[in-house]
């Protein structure tokens, strides 16, 4: 007894010593390391931009960069005619975050397509970014020191097709106050939603410099005919540079100037193209994504498959639902779809985005079928498909039923050892040595391969000096300690449910999921269902559409106490922790 004490106590030092020695090792190869280079993105408030008109370039940076920013490269293709430098710090969730912002008022001094350089922070260096500037339209010459304009992108479009407008105000002269009038579209049904904030920028129009004030639409004129917009009315009052008694009292005086007016032509759904629902768009994607490529399948077990659409020129609303998979032997569970629009200058792209849980109840080979939306091209003027081809899928066979098997015809301590060693094919005398030398061997090249491997290593001491502890101070089995805090997830469960709180019930019985079978990746409630009896998965969709769909369900908080324990009553009565009464439902 002394013997293995003192093997013991011996074995827990060189363990300590040998972390020690990682860690000191990793310390000095993180400070001798080179420092990771700061990430500095470029933005641009407009794109494109006119010859004479001013606009704003940003350069923010989440880390620290190495120095200051030299723009002197950019003074080859643009006049800097201000810069500032901000800085914004924020903790969350006791987080700590920073990010600096450098802003230029520039104006472009060429026509075409700029790729302006990246731009030096010491040894950092920013993005590249490309601009298009865009000549002055021969009739821009001013029309007066004050006056107002509408621009379309479009004159002729389709019935939900979209169409940019902007609104501008151009004044050469300071403004107090200023006001522009809602579009008015003479009665046509038009959906219009706002291309971000408003817009305020300097030009020069003949020898005259103006400001200007822009405010962006993209509206969806839904039937057809002529669209006809009426003159906006603007007006603002002029500021003045004096202290004048009579200027403090309001004496500035207001002008007042009407927009021009715009005709579209909308056109009616082309007939016979086969386009249900009508989809007109720039471009259209669809999209599949797997957790492996290529995805792998196994009877029983969930794999989740994430579809996505991007469009441009459509709303996430007008996108459509993706169908649902007819397969024989293939259950999906979807999950609320995410919607979102993504808004700049040059319209509205939606984003629709499905995920859904598929879960075979068979083995063999499946064919998942292909998905096609058929849509029209508003920029050939022709019907196109999306499709995401068939695939053929490969579903092994569950192996519970074959190792549960082998676990009773064995002796209780001989499975164990066969496990051991199937994986770790490497003898344990031989592991300490290999990886040192091939340590050594990267070092002179790769030395951040060096970093992985002593990180690695010292997670694996932890994890080694943690058991080795925990089976001395924790004599009872896991299987015992297992089932105590399952019992303990069931007090906590029942008083949820007790409460009628569904929030604190879908929580605990999570909570509760995850102590029962502990052995199981359980992240969601959906990952309980193939555990689950057919009152407990209805229960648990309840919650979810409770919770993420708002819809109002009746919850029978009795039926989930009385599922779980019964689950439980199940676990103490078996030695797997997966029950074939629970998987049956899913193999038929």
């Amino acid at each position: 007894m002394v013997r293995v004490r003192l093997f013991e106590m011996n074995r827990l030092t060189v363990l300590k010593t040998f972390a020690l020695f990682l860690c000191l090792a990793m310390l000095s190869i993180v400070v001798l390391s080179p420092v990771n280079a700061a990430t500095i993105q470029v933005t641009s408030d407009r794109d494109p931009v006119g010859l004479n008109e001013s606009f704003q370039l940003v350069y923010e940076s989440s880390d620290s960069p190495d120095d200051d920013p030299d723009f002197a490269p950019l003074e080859q293709y643009l006049d800097i005619l201000n810069r500032s430098q901000s800085s914004n710090v924020s903790i969350i969730n006791g987080r700590y975050n920073s990010s600096k912002k450098w802003s230029l008022t520039v104006m472009a001094r060429q026509v075409g397509d700029i790729v302006l350089p990246p731009v030096e922070f010491g040894s950092d260096l920013s993005d590249a970014i490309k601009i298009t500037v865009k000549a002055a339209a021969d009739n821009q010459a001013a029309q007066s020191s004050f006056y107002s304009r509408i621009r379309v992108d479009q004159e002729q479009v389709y019935a939900q097709q979209q169409v940019v407008i902007t609104q501008q105000l151009f004044s050469d002269r300071n403004m107090s106050a200023y006001g522009m009038g809602e579009l008015d579209f003479n009665g046509m049904d038009v959906i219009s939603q706002p291309l971000g904030d408003e817009k305020q920028y300097k030009t020069r129009i003949g020898n005259t410099p103006y400001l200007v004030i822009e405010r962006s639409y993209a509206i969806f004129p839904q039937t057809s005919g002529l669209l006809k917009l009426s003159p906006v009315l603007v007006e603002a009052r002029i500021g003045s540079t004096s202290n004048s008694f009579f200027n403090s009292l309001g004496g500035n005086p207001v002008v007042r100037a009407r927009s021009n007016a715009v005709e579209i032509a909308v056109l009616p759904v082309p007939d016979n193209i086969n386009v249900n629902p009508w989809l007109p768009a720039k471009s259209f994607q669809l999209l599949e994504q797997w957790p492996q490529n290529p995805p792998k399948f196994k009877q029983g077990e969930p794999v989740t498959r994430t579809l996505s659409i991007k469009a441009e020129g459509l709303t996430a609303a007008q996108l459509p639902v993706l169908p649902d998979i007819l397969t024989d032997g293939l259950k999906q569970y979807p999950d609320q779809p995410l919607l979102n629009d993504i808004k700049n200058d040059n319209g509205i792209t939606g984003y629709r985005v499905e995920k859904v849980a598929l879960i075979p109840t068979n083995a063999g080979r499946m064919i998942l079928p292909a998905i096609d939306i058929p849509w029209w091209n508003t920029v050939t003027q022709k019907r196109e498909v999306a499709r995401i081809p068939e695939r053929t899928i490969e579903v092994q066979a569950a192996a519970i039923n074959t190792a549960k098997a082998a676990a009773v015809q064995a002796p209780p301590g001989s499975v164990e050892p066969e496990i051991k060693q199937s994986n770790s094919p490497i003898p344990a005398n031989e592991q300490s040595g290999e990886p040192l030398q091939a340590a050594q061997t990267i070092w002179s090249q790769y030395w951040f391969l060096l970093v992985i491997f002593l990180a690695l290593g010292w997670l694996i001491t932890a994890l080694a000096w943690v058991v080795s502890v925990n089976k001395k101070s924790q004599p009872v089995k896991h299987e015992t300690n297992k089932s105590t805090t399952a019992k303990q997830a069931f007090k906590q469960l029942k008083i949820a449910c007790e409460k009628k709180d569904v929030t604190d019930c879908r929580g605990q019985l999570l909570s509760w999921a995850r102590a029962l079978f502990s052995t199981q990746d359980i992240r969601s409630l959906r990952d309980l269902i193939p555990f689950s009896g057919e009152q407990m998965r209805l229960e648990i969709s309840k919650i979810d559409a409770v919770l993420y769909g708002n819809q109002d369900q009746s919850i029978n908080f009795t039926v989930i106490i009385d599922q779980a324990k019964q689950m439980m009553q199940q676990y103490e009565n078996n030695s797997s922790d997966i029950k074939p009464e629970l998987l049956e439902p899913l193999y038929k």
